[in-house]
């Protein structure tokens, strides 16, 4: 949208210039952004001949908002900018739409969405730059990226676990915002491993809370049956990472057992760095996908639930898994230009 001052100086320029094409060169030089198409140009030369002005004839449609309420509406959310347009709008007594207009055209602010990140302490930092440069090294001498196989435990609820659409914060720049929630609807606890050529599972646990001996008869009776179905057995490095019943000992003493010092996590042969799900192809890719995905409409029930979470996993192809250990490769080189620091989803 071309302003008052603009459209004069293109009058100007054509009266001069007596060129629409020198008019559009002289304004992209002046203003340094694309100029108005010359049927625009000359519109707005024909205008002013005719009416001696280029604004418009007064409407009687939408009035301009007041500087009053273009102060009141920036008031409200500088005191707290976690408000809703819905909420502003009723408090001060002002459309929806005026007040969505005059935040993105008038004050320029935007609606950024909340995101959830884990605090890095000063041991962190080190940690996870030493497991990068590691793991880095492994992939360019010994191939273990086709090998890697990331695992993890996510729960979904039926009415979802944070609805981030809704959750809004209007600001001029991107916040640095944290936000917990928590919900006591009905819910699966499901397990997953992704590796390069494929997805193993989901397994969806029976218990909502997962334990040491059920997440141990998932890995002895489902995981290991499924790696050697695949004849993929004996060319995984396993990583998991999760809550402390993860790591009993009869657990570690099965991996141990199982894939000697080829697998990653807590009181393994390599520890997983503490606070990195920006570091797991389940955190920044997976989970988010089926999300998206199951949460599309509101599942009816679990068994609904469990079917959109399977059939989302499946429609994973083999080039969205290329594509995603890549994107993996890339975040260790990330890492280690951060000194281990984190890296946004």
């Amino acid at each position: 949208m071309a302003y008052i001052e603009e459209k004069v100086n293109c009058v100007l320029w054509l009266a001069e210039l007596k060129s629409t094409t020198a008019v559009r060169r002289k304004f992209a030089s002046h203003y340094k952004r694309e100029a108005p198409h010359r049927n625009l140009i000359n519109n707005w030369m024909k205008k002013f001949k005719e009416t001696g002005s280029i604004l418009d004839k007064p409407r009687s449609g939408r009035r301009r908002a007041s500087e009053e309420t273009v102060a009141e509406i920036e008031r409200a959310f500088e005191q707290n900018p976690q408000k809703s347009v819905r909420r502003v709008s009723a408090e001060l007594n002002i459309p929806k739409t005026t007040v969505h207009r005059i935040l993105s055209i008038k004050l320029h602010k935007y609606a950024y969405k909340v995101t959830t990140i884990q605090m890095l302490q000063e041991e962190d930092y080190y940690a996870r730059l030493d497991f990068c440069q590691l793991i880095k090294s492994k992939i360019e001498n010994s191939g273990t990226l086709d090998k890697l196989t990331f695992s993890d435990t996510a729960t979904f609820h039926i009415n979802g676990i944070v609805n981030r659409h809704n959750c809004r914060i209007w600001g001029t720049e991107k916040p640095q915002e944290v936000r917990q929630h928590e919900t006591d609807s009905p819910k699966l606890s499901v397990w997953c491993a992704i590796r390069k050529s494929c997805i193993i599972g989901p397994f969806f646990f029976e218990e909502s809370t997962v334990s040491g001996e059920s997440y141990l008869a998932m890995l002895q009776n489902f995981f290991i049956p499924e790696l050697q179905r695949l004849h993929l057995l004996n060319n995984t490095v396993f990583q998991h990472d999760g809550p402390p019943c993860y790591y009993s000992l009869p657990v570690q003493q099965f991996l141990d057992d199982t894939f000697s010092d080829q697998w990653i996590g807590r009181g393994g042969p390599l520890d997983w760095p503490p606070q990195s799900p920006d570091l797991s192809p389940l955190d920044f890719y997976l989970w988010g996908y089926v999300k998206t995905v199951v949460y599309a409409s509101k599942p009816s029930s679990l068994d609904d639930l469990k079917a959109r979470i399977t059939n989302a996993i499946l429609s994973v192809t083999e080039q969205q898994l290329m594509k995603v250990f890549t994107k993996f490769e890339n975040r260790l080189e990330q890492c280690i230009a951060q000194d281990g620091g984190y890296i946004e989803f």
